[in-house]
């Protein structure tokens, strides 16, 4: 599962770039996609894997979280504070990380950052 705020290259999802590591290895059947939404989509990416390990479909495998918030702009100079940022997790049922079942979502339109 990824949670971004920019594709790579806008025409098709990160995971499709991050699918050569596991095809790489003979892994192909590999669920999950994007979610594009600013700072909540690594947050979201954490809750579809989280949800996806309490439903039937999993069978004790892992989960990949990957996290990715690439600074994009026309003008580098609007850039210098932003930088970029990416981290990844493994999630397993027996995970060190506990997670609790109640959880709220709030999300409101804001123009206070947008990508040209």
């Amino acid at each position: 599962e990824v949670g971004t705020e920019s594709a790579v290259d806008r025409g098709k999802s990160t995971k499709s770039f991050l699918m050569s590591l596991f095809e790489a290895d003979g892994h192909h059947s590999v669920e999950g996609l994007d979610t594009f939404n600013a700072c909540y989509g690594g947050t979201n990416a954490l809750f579809s894997t989280t949800s996806w390990f309490q439903s039937k479909a999993c069978n004790d495998t892992y989960g990949v979280v990957v996290c990715s918030d690439p600074a994009v702009h026309p003008d580098p100079a609007h850039i210098s504070g932003i930088g970029a940022s990416s981290i990844s997790l493994l999630v397993a049922s027996q995970s060190s990380l506990l997670l609790r079942r109640e959880r709220t979502t709030f999300i409101k339109h804001s123009w206070d950052f947008y990508r040209p």
